[in-house]
């Protein structure tokens, strides 16, 4: 047996009670280190009544869990009760134990010290203590009873300072919960990257020695899960831009009378499926992340033409018509290359340069002329007005940069965070790849509206993984 396999063996699943004052982000740590969008988080102090523990599951396993607890109501009144049961430090967890078990009927019929003991019992079974903090506000001593009985259970504990509303005030907590906890670390859920949320779990792994192996197993397998998220991202937009930018929308030729109101219609159901599309899109991937209840402020795509081809709008992601001209000259000189090798090279690169120069034209005939219905000779079918597939290149770089901007925002968007998802439609996303890279993209683009080989797939795949993985 491997040592990771003895690891996954082990019936103990490491547990923490995430515990504090209310009101200070307790439950929003809990979201953030669990992933889970289902954790109730509110602005109105108390919104936890009952300690509830929430798993993070990864394949199926269970690598700990998280114990959302009421905030202490009653911590002065508590401490005084203990201090008058234990005269000395080798009374103090019974004490505690006695307190919790005579005060727990009448917690239920009163209500107090109710929120004192849901919150101590997931500790007195065995859970590890996470105490929060605010540290955009003062120290103060009123702290110090709470603090004292988290320190009488004898159980390894830690302190996490959330800056909910600034940093300014860290340096007097550091100092103060320093004397009461072994581990006293910085952690803002609302902003919290994958990285400083695995920084936090190297933490967890000193508290308890019985479950340092098992939380260095957990933090591979969430390694192995966020390296997984882009590969299977990087394929969910590969193809929907596979899909999307093949797509044609027809009707059969209508009299000449009902022109017009076809042509509308055409538009309208090719806009529609842009739409539908971007949004399943979006749902995706919001469902990889275990985000489906975050909602988006951005609109769907649409065909405003000619806005969305203006230079001047947003749409162009920082890809000015010269770039974006000089980027088809590449791809169509790259395509040309290929042409030269399948003749040796007799041509002397003269399907390099007619490849460039007829990308490059084309490009910018595209840029001034957008995509239009059109009619078709269908055989067999007679005539049939067809939009799509668009063969703008600028369009194509369109779906491209609001995908990765989307996967972007969503990516670094925490659990915690229950505000709207903002996407920023400015980010110079092609940047993140070299020249060879870009005239590979463009070339895949530029024949996306024929259908990509599956070669041709795979490699449009791994560019999008190249972006998402910056």
């Amino acid at each position: 047996m491997t040592q990771q396999d003895s690891v996954r063996d082990k019936p103990s699943t490491p547990g923490f009670a995430i515990v504090g004052h209310p009101n200070k982000g307790k439950s929003s740590i809990v979201a953030a280190l669990t992933q889970q969008d289902k954790v109730a988080i509110s602005e109105l102090s108390g919104t936890t009544t009952e300690s509830q523990s929430f798993p993070l599951v990864l394949s199926g396993e269970t690598l700990y869990e998280l114990i959302d607890t009421p905030g202490f109501q009653r911590p002065r009144q508590m401490l005084e009760q203990l201090q008058h049961n234990a005269p000395n430090a080798a009374e103090r967890l019974q004490a505690i134990n006695t307190f919790v078990q005579s005060h727990s009927v009448q917690a239920q019929q009163t209500g107090r010290f109710k929120d004192e003991i849901e919150l101590l019992s997931p500790i007195l079974n065995g859970a590890c203590i996470i105490y929060v903090v605010d540290g955009s506000v003062p120290y103060s001593p009123e702290y110090e009873a709470e603090m004292s009985i988290l320190q009488w259970t004898g159980q390894p504990r830690m302190a996490l300072i959330n800056p909910i509303s600034g940093e300014q005030y860290i340096a007097q907590w550091q100092q103060a919960l320093s004397q009461y906890f072994s581990l006293v670390r910085v952690f803002n859920p609302m902003t919290a990257k994958h990285d400083q949320q695995c920084a936090i779990l190297s933490a967890f792994e000193e508290l308890n020695p019985l479950w340092r192996e098992r939380l260095q197993y957990a933090q591979k397998v969430i390694n192995e899960h966020h390296r997984q998220l882009s590969v299977q991202s990087a394929y969910l937009i590969s193809q929907y831009l596979i899909k999307t930018l093949a797509h044609s929308t027809g009707l059969p030729e209508p009299v000449p009378a009902l022109l017009k109101s076809t042509q509308d219609m055409l538009r309208t159901r090719y806009q529609s499926h842009l739409k539908t599309e971007e949004v399943q899109l979006w749902q995706n991937l919001k469902t990889l992340y275990a985000h489906e209840q975050l909602e988006t402020q951005r609109q769907p795509l649409t065909l405003n033409y000619p806005d969305l081809f203006d230079q001047g709008q947003w749409f162009l992601f920082g890809l000015s018509r010269t770039k974006l001209i000089t980027l088809a000259a590449s791809g169509g000189a790259a395509a040309g290359a290929i042409i030269d090798l399948g003749v040796g090279g007799a041509s002397l690169l003269a399907g390099t340069m007619l490849g460039g120069l007829t990308s490059a034209a084309a490009t910018l005939y595209a840029t001034e002329t957008p995509e239009k219905v059109r009619l078709k000779n269908i055989p067999l079918g007679g005539k049939k007005l067809l939009m799509g597939p668009v063969k703008n290149l600028q369009f194509a770089f369109v779906l491209v940069g609001r995908a990765i901007n989307f996967h972007q925002a969503l990516h670094e968007h925490s659990h915690a965070n229950r505000n709207a998802l903002q996407v920023d439609d400015d980010e110079h996303w092609l940047n993140s790849l070299n020249k060879s890279q870009q005239t590979q993209l463009t070339r895949l683009l530029q024949k996306a509206h024929k259908g990509l080989k599956e070669s041709e797939a795979e490699q449009l795949n791994n560019i999008i993984h190249i972006l998402i993985s910056q």
